[in-house]
């Protein structure tokens, strides 16, 4: 058995990486496959040649009759030396197209499951070699990229409400029937050659319809900042919080020498530790054989002995000293100021923030725009969210290390810490029956159903899962004793989501259904935060006091005053903070997130 010289004055320094579990080294393999597919998709957008905005591109009404007219200027990144010029121009400019033919377009009617349909449209443009005539009847041959570093794009005015399938084409000279285009397109200097970047068809020779933004080098960064961001995520979750990782290994140890000691209630066992029951006034009842504790959920250094004698609940056991894992002995343990999961926080927030900012700051389409705007808005509310739930935990993490666990003893009117052992009150341990079984040994407790269904959707495919249907929760007041004395505690003061029962203690299966419960059962270690009150008269009437106890005419209540987080948790003091990190990273890194996210949102540009 672990001793708790182990965990005393636990402190994880500066930086900690704590030992992952199995499950979290599959979540590290993945995040790292995730990195290096992000990686690859950036290095190969390096390749791609970065095409400027439309809007810094040279509108013309038409063509320059001499070439050294347009504004040549230094390619940017991703140009082919052998494939491209060392200087180039980017124009706008409607044209017509003469001969040639650019890409075909179809439409087909398709039909969907219910047996309806629709009419979809679909274009692909080509690299051929074309002719184009601008409004004062210059000609130039033009094709988009011969080498295939640029895709092409375009759109088109067609309408889609009959099958066809045609070429995009000229039909000679002069023709009616040709296609009017306003044109994006890059100018090469030496030699001058005229290379398509995108085209949207307009009715005359004019620029009333722009084309789509050339955004493929973009796009391959974006999806590595998509990776790189879920890399992000995935490492996160992958990453404990620094004090777990102790708190496992000594549950590990107890696990280990649990094998083989006496069985009996309240003590430590291989097969978990049994709850004593009781009736009212503290009659002893038959002690049940269901539910336990596991060793792996239970005290870190084994529970306290429970007294032989109920009769006198609020005073002290013994010589008063206080059980083992009470704050006053253990110290307040520090968790490490940083792990890696404030890397990984950073890359996936920073990634995604950006990700956001750069579709709206250069949209290639109405789905680029769209999804921008959209994935803006759910990272700044999951940035609000974040930050809003850290500023809670933070203020309960500060408010759990710097208020000093009281002793029972010593507890007076006003806001308190207690940590001590859940022990019976004059109300007993109350069986409770769910699901054609009957739990035994708890003062309070919640169940949950659930149902096994099925479900069929439209294409035939079967799914099935555990639907949750109903929760119950309910309790009987009890008696926190940390070896100092006893406090009264009644559940029903607290509301559902104060108040923390720990793992499922027992869940069995029925037909479909199937029934999870959780509770507080004698011999649990229990942790409070709230505010010591005196009870009243009636309240000692119905649950047993002593007037010559001052911490028995006290009870237990939620804070209202103050406005400070209230809890009723399962566990120590040290199994809350286990379950917390370190201020930075609680706060400092979600504000520096929220931080960013704001500026990107106002202030990004390309």
């Amino acid at each position: 058995m672990a001793s708790s010289s182990e965990a005393y004055g636990l402190d994880h320094g500066f930086f900690h990486f704590p030992k992952p579990t199995a499950a979290h080294k599959a979540g590290y393999v993945l995040s790292v496959v995730l990195m290096i597919v992000a990686v690859f998709l950036y290095s190969s957008s390096l390749f791609i040649p970065d095409v400027p905005r439309i809007d810094e591109a040279e509108k013309l009404p038409s063509l320059h009759e001499d070439p050294s007219m347009y504004a040549f200027g230094p390619l940017q990144k991703g140009y082919d030396a052998d494939e491209y010029a060392t200087a180039a121009a980017f124009v706008v400019v409607p044209l017509e197209l003469e001969s040639g033919g650019i890409g075909s377009e179809s439409c087909r009617w398709v039909e969907d499951d219910d047996g309806g349909g629709s009419w979809q449209y679909s274009v692909e443009f080509s690299d051929d070699l074309v002719r184009f005539r601008d409004v004062a009847g210059q000609r130039i041959d033009a094709s988009f990229s011969k080498q295939g570093s640029l895709s092409p794009e375009g759109t088109m005015l067609s309408e889609c409400s009959s099958e066809y399938d045609r070429d995009i084409i000229g039909h000679g000279e002069g023709h009616s029937d040709n296609h009017r285009f306003s044109v994006f397109m890059l100018v090469e200097e030496d030699p001058v050659r005229y290379q398509l970047l995108s085209v949207a068809e307009n009715l005359g020779f004019s620029n009333a319809i722009l084309p789509d933004e050339v955004t493929q080098r973009e796009d391959r960064g974006r999806w590595a900042l998509l990776f790189s961001g879920l890399a992000g995520l995935v490492f996160m979750y992958s990453t404990t919080p620094s004090l777990k990782e102790d708190l496992r290994r000594i549950r590990n140890q107890n696990s280990a020498s649990a094998k083989n000691p006496t069985s009996g209630e309240g003590f430590l066992r291989g097969s978990g530790r049994s709850f004593p029951h009781f009736g009212l006034n503290f009659e002893r009842l038959e002690t049940p054989s269901r539910p336990t504790r596991d060793v792996e959920d239970d005290w870190l250094f084994g529970a306290p002995p429970l007294p032989e004698s109920y009769e006198d609940p609020f005073k002290q056991q013994g010589d008063g000293t206080l059980i083992p894992e009470h704050p006053i002995k253990l110290g307040t343990p520090r968790p490490a100021t940083i792990t890696p999961y404030s890397i990984g926080a950073l890359l996936f927030s920073i990634s995604f923030i950006w990700l956001a900012a750069d579709l709206r700051a250069r949209d290639g389409s109405w789905f680029h725009s769209m999804l921008g705007w959209g994935l803006t808005f759910l990272v700044t509310g999951v940035n609000l969210v974040w930050f809003y739930r850290a500023w809670k935990q933070f203020k309960l993490v500060r408010l759990v290390s710097d208020l000093p666990t009281t002793p029972v003893r010593s507890a007076a009117v006003g806001q308190v810490e207690l940590v001590g052992q859940v022990r019976p009150s004059v109300a007993g341990t109350p069986a409770m029956e769910v699901g054609g079984r009957e739990t035994k040994g708890l003062v309070t407790w919640r169940w949950d159903s659930y149902r096994y269904e099925c479900t069929t959707d439209s294409k035939g495919n079967r799914s099935c899962s555990w639907n949750h249907k109903e929760r119950v929760s309910n309790g009987v007041p009890f008696v926190l004793h940390d070896g100092s004395g006893g406090i009264i505690v009644d559940p029903e003061s607290w509301e559902e989501k104060q108040v923390d029962l720990g793992p499922v203690l027992d869940t069995w299966q029925r037909g479909d259904w199937r029934w999870d419960v959780r509770g507080l059962g004698v011999g649990d270690p229990v942790y409070i935060l709230g505010d010591c009150v005196p009870r009243t008269e009636q309240h000692l009437s119905d649950w047993g006091g002593d007037p010559t106890v001052q911490n028995a005419l006290l009870t237990v209540v939620p804070t209202t005053a103050t406005g400070d987080a209230s809890v009723l948790h399962y566990g120590t003091e040290l199994d809350l903070l286990a379950q917390n990190r370190s201020i930075f990273e609680i706060l400092i890194v979600p504000l520096f997130v929220f931080t960013v996210g704001v500026f990107m949102f106002l202030n990004y540009t390309p």
